[in-house]
């Protein structure tokens, strides 16, 4: 009885509000959104009805002020005005910037969970291995707000796939895709009157302009390839090169696929690329002759597979040692040119009490509209000739102001053109992914070893991986079911 009558009140007051021109919503109810929050306050108590993401809402008493907070490693002065917008926006939310969780990747990852043991997880935070959180129970499923937010259309479809378990839960929103592309020595190339590669490039001319540059710079101690974070990768980028239906590494969206002859040939070529020392890997005896250096920054190095998270290497390398640096695309293949990308991820506290307030934040710090007209405006406003993340929603007016950073770097404005075409990587999100790579170089296996002296090849342990990597996902997905 109680129910029904409570039901009832509801109801009434839902005709009453939309009889003097107003809209509300309820936990199942998202039609007519509004550009601003509209609230009723009853006796004091204030009730959300709607909200410029179209975020479900339920009527519950709230206090007038609702505090918030908010942790990532990004730069602390930009997320200070963005927190500072925010506010103004929404009077009713107070958010603190907490600065005491240090580090970045995955140390932030690993004080996020000193955090949570102290019961002191921010409202919204970054994390740098999105199953590590939700295992540890420090992840809200966000999905009622993500699946009722219009914004959420505009995500790339790669992008938006991304963060969700096997149970169709989303327990992270993507934040910022990064580019993974080729810096090239420009200064180095023309010395040695090798023609710079066009930008629609594919990888069989990067291996050749690789190979070319170790030829005639093998007397100056110059390689053709600083690699990715140490390994030639080549596996995980050049069959999604070569077929669209697949993704990083042979992901097809339900399992891996090392046996294709595709990722094969890409092991092999990168196994052959190391063994002709193509690839910057230093003797003791030519690191004494060239002293104790970084051989890419120092310009000993054609091409660099990297991240453009580092593109403070091209200002930098240009102001101390005159070398011109430029940022092309990750070269194609028969498919065409799809760029690898690299993600990040922000998340909802599992023990806020604000749940609609914090993916509002969220969305603000992340992959909104207005949060990121902010933050280009900021950057601008500091003199920052470029971008080293970008968004990964396709809201024109965004893209218009991105554009003006692209002009700085050679080639930036080429990989921006692709970016809708990215295929982002599995590291940050995928269940039982980084559990993989932790048994592939364990004591037992030792594979790294085993490769490396030839014990191995491709042709025999990418169908023992391929077993084990899939049923590794598949029981870490049905643990979070």
């Amino acid at each position: 009885m109680k129910k029904m009558l409570s039901l009832f009140i509801i109801m009434l007051f839902a005709f009453v509000l939309v009889a003097c021109g107003e809209t509300t919503t309820t936990a199942n109810l998202t039609s007519a959104m509004t550009t601003d929050d509209i609230t009723t306050t009853v006796d004091n108590q204030t009730t959300l009805t709607t909200s410029t993401t179209g975020v479900p809402t339920t009527a519950t008493t709230k206090p007038d002020v609702i505090n918030l907070s908010y942790a990532d490693w990004g730069n602390d002065e930009i997320n200070q005005i963005l927190i500072d917008a925010f506010m103004v926006k929404y009077p009713h939310i107070n958010v603190e910037l907490r600065t005491d969780i240090g580090g970045s990747g995955a140390e932030f990852t690993g004080n996020l969970l000193n955090a949570l043991v102290a019961g002191l997880l921010p409202d919204v935070f970054a994390i740098d291995n999105v199953p590590t959180g939700y295992y540890n129970g420090m992840l809200m499923d966000v999905s009622e707000y993500w699946d009722n937010d219009p914004d959420t259309d505009l995500v790339f479809d790669n992008i938006a796939a991304t963060g969700v378990f096997g149970n169709g839960k989303r327990y992270a929103i993507p934040s910022f895709q990064f580019i993974k592309g080729i810096y090239i020595n420009i200064t180095l190339l023309e010395s040695y009157n090798i023609p710079l590669p066009d930008k629609d490039w594919d990888y069989n001319e990067f291996i050749a302009l690789a190979r070319e540059i170790r030829q005639v710079g093998k007397n100056d101690y110059v390689y053709g390839i600083s690699p990715w974070y140490g390994q030639l990768d080549f596996e995980t980028t050049f069959p999604m090169q070569d077929d669209a239906n697949i993704g990083y590494n042979t992901w097809d969206g339900e399992k891996f696929n090392f046996t294709s002859q595709a990722w094969i040939d890409a092991y092999n070529l990168k196994l052959a690329l190391m063994q002709e020392r193509v690839v910057a890997d230093y003797t003791e005896e030519e690191l004494l002759i060239i002293g104790d250096i970084w051989p890419w920054y120092e310009g000993l190095v054609g091409l660099a597979i990297d991240g453009s998270w580092n593109m403070w290497m091209i200002k930098e390398m240009y102001s101390k040692n005159g070398i011109e640096v430029g940022f092309w695309p990750y070269p194609g293949g028969a498919a065409g040119q799809f760029p690898p990308t690299i993600l990040d991820y922000l998340c909802v506290s599992s023990l806020t009490e604000f749940p609609e307030e914090a993916y509002l934040l969220a969305k603000w710090m992340s992959f909104g509209q207005e949060g990121w007209l902010l933050r280009l405006d900021a950057m601008k406003t500091r003199g920052d000739l470029y971008l080293d993340r970008y968004p990964i929603a396709d809201y024109p007016e965004v893209w218009a102001e991105v554009n003006d950073f692209s002009y700085f770097i050679e080639g930036l404005a080429e990989n921006l053109a692709l970016l809708p075409l990215g295929k982002p990587d599995t590291d940050k999100w995928l269940p039982g992914y980084k559990a993989f790579w932790e048994w592939v170089g364990n004591e037992e296996n030792d594979y790294w070893t085993r490769i490396e002296e030839g014990l191995v090849t491709p042709e025999v342990f990418a169908a023992e991986w391929e077993a084990q990597i899939n049923q590794m996902i598949i029981d870490a997905l049905n643990a979070g079911s």
